[in-house]
């Protein structure tokens, strides 16, 4: 495997130690005249990261680039294409690092046809096939990435490094958890930590990130709080892994409202990428620093710092990285009461979302616009213009609800689900009835009331603060339900994905709240063309 340290956003490093450079035994004569290149490649990867060992790489890979090239020369040609793929996602290509282990795999499986196991080459192949699987994730094409992974099953058995088998699992895990399938990340995760205690101790840390960043996304701050100082704790191995605990951490500090605290993590995350050779997820981590400056209120600096990383992600092809920035621009400006260009960043991150098939994150960010145009409304000094704005936050916030209501179902009953109730579908109604509230639609609140009483599931002690006092002070929207700008990225992060469509088994019928009544179809329907899940079955029935 290349990326020894499979670090948050799919980044990662290579490590000649554990590729096996220049692999098993001593090379041939033919190939001899490379071997000063690994003790190069080794030196500069330790004193400046994988950017620093690029053109020792390049050389290595020049030297296998000829007509007459024989099994060696193909592993050795692997082995370099592998490190090369590390080392464009790390400069932010992802392109770029796909197509390089899309090339080390081609190269290992003719070097494994010509010498078979002879050099091990099969773990270099298996390596960069997961290195693979986290950038197609980071790019949104998580689902190609999970085909790749799972078409490795059958490699894998009592014979495969530990490493691998870590790096499988931990990667898996990332993946699922960004797709919010929390059940199948906790089991790929939990094998991750086994596998690494077992075998590799010093990685054990990245299954724990991995696991604080499944209880943050499930809304339990203070056990992902535990599992992240667990994971700081241990981590002992270079600068991009401190780096990567302490952006996890900068984030728990920034929700609680530390901000000091937060900044001073965020500070050291930046500068451990760098010293760490990864200017890609120095990049992204600048984001911290721009909610530091929203949480001051210095607002144009904050603008200006987001926009800045906004451009620098889209050329990288990072997408969640693009949500962020797109999220955490339109929270900016909407606390400088810049409303439409607040509705547009935040499109530019709906479309984010839509183009990965990541339609419940839609979701969430309509309740966030929907948030915004309330606010509007309250600033807004004309009445026709106080109820344009209330409609929209209606027709963007109903919708919405009534999807993150039926998603419910994608979890067995227990906490999990009653979080995710209490944390995304309570506070999406909550927006949805302050809008109606507030235009006096009697009967359609009759008709949500109803529909919230034939769920099967309802957490009715969760507070709830409105959503005009959400979007105060600095008027960022600070609610679980809409994955925060800075939402924890999981050790292998991944790009968004959505469940399944089904929701988790047939949804319950309609239940019609006036006798004959079925006007309130309209909003399930709607919700369902925009989000893809199923809301209510064709059946009906008449409230009691």
């Amino acid at each position: 495997m290349t990326r020894a340290e499979p670090t948050g956003g799919g980044t990662g490093t290579f490590d000649a130690r554990i590729l096996g450079l220049p692999g098993s035994g001593s090379l041939p004569d033919r190939w001899r005249h490379v071997e000063p290149l690994f003790a190069e490649l080794s030196a500069a990867y330790a004193s400046g990261g994988p950017v620093a060992a690029e053109p020792a790489t390049r050389r290595l890979l020049a030297a296998t680039e000829v007509e007459d090239v024989d099994g060696v020369g193909l592993d050795l040609r692997g082995r370099a294409l592998s490190n090369l793929s590390a080392i464009a996602e790390a400069r932010g290509d992802a392109r770029a690092a796909i197509d390089f282990a899309t090339r080390a795999i081609a190269a290992c499986t003719a070097a494994e046809a010509a010498i078979g196991s002879a050099r091990r080459t099969r773990e270099v192949r298996l390596g960069a096939a997961i290195n693979r699987a986290q950038t197609l994730a980071l790019i949104g094409r998580s689902a190609e990435a999970l085909q790749d992974l799972e078409a490795l099953d059958a490699e894998f058995d009592e014979t495969t490094p530990p490493l691998l088998l870590f790096g499988r699992h931990n990667t898996l895990g990332g993946i699922l958890l960004d797709r919010e399938r929390f059940a199948d990340a906790e089991v790929a995760f939990r094998a991750a930590l086994s596998a690494a205690l077992t075998h590799e101790p010093r990685l054990a840390s990245y299954a724990y990130a991995g696991l604080g960043a499944l209880a943050h996304r499930t809304g339990d701050p203070r056990l992902a709080a535990e599992q992240l100082q667990i994971s700081r704790q241990l981590q002992a191995t270079g600068p991009l892994a401190a780096a990567r605990a302490d952006e996890n951490l900068a984030r728990l500090l920034l929700e609680r409202g530390e901000v000091d605290a937060a900044e001073e993590r965020f500070l050291a995350a930046e500068e451990g990428y760098r010293h760490g050779g990864d200017p890609r997820s120095a990049s992204v981590s600048r984001l911290g620093n721009a909610a530091v400056l929203l949480a001051r209120g210095k607002l144009a600096a904050a603008r200006g710092l987001a926009e800045r990383v906004g451009a620098d992600v889209l050329a990288q092809g990072d997408v969640w990285a693009q949500f962020q920035a797109e999220l955490l621009l339109g929270d900016i400006l909407v606390a400088q009461w810049r409303f439409p260009a607040a509705d547009a960043a935040y499109r530019r991150a709906r479309a984010v979302c839509v183009s990965t098939g990541a339609l419940h994150e839609a979701a969430r960010v309509d309740v966030r616009r929907a948030v915004a145009a309330l606010t509007a409304a309250e600033r807004s000094l004309f009445r026709r213009e106080k109820q344009r704005m209330r409609r929209a936050a209606l027709d963007l916030a109903l919708p919405a609800a009534l999807a993150t209501d039926a998603l419910r179902g994608r979890f067995a009953a227990g906490p999990m689900r009653e979080r995710w109730i209490r944390t995304v579908s309570t506070v999406a109604f909550e927006v949805a009835l302050q809008s109606i509230s507030a235009l006096a639609e009697t009967r359609l609140a009759v008709e949500v009331i109803e529909f919230l009483c034939s769920s099967p599931s309802i957490d009715a002690s969760a507070p709830a603060a409105s959503a005009s006092e959400r979007a105060s002070g600095n008027g960022r929207a600070g609610f679980a339900v809409l994955e925060e700008p800075y939402a924890l990225a999981a050790s292998g992060e991944a790009g968004t994905a959505s469940p399944t469509a089904s929701g988790g088994g047939t949804p319950p019928p309609f239940v019609r709240a006036l006798p004959g009544d079925e006007s309130f179809r309209a909003w399930i329907a709607e919700s369902e063309r925009r989000y893809g899940v199923a809301v209510r079955s064709v059946e009906a029935v008449d409230a009691w």
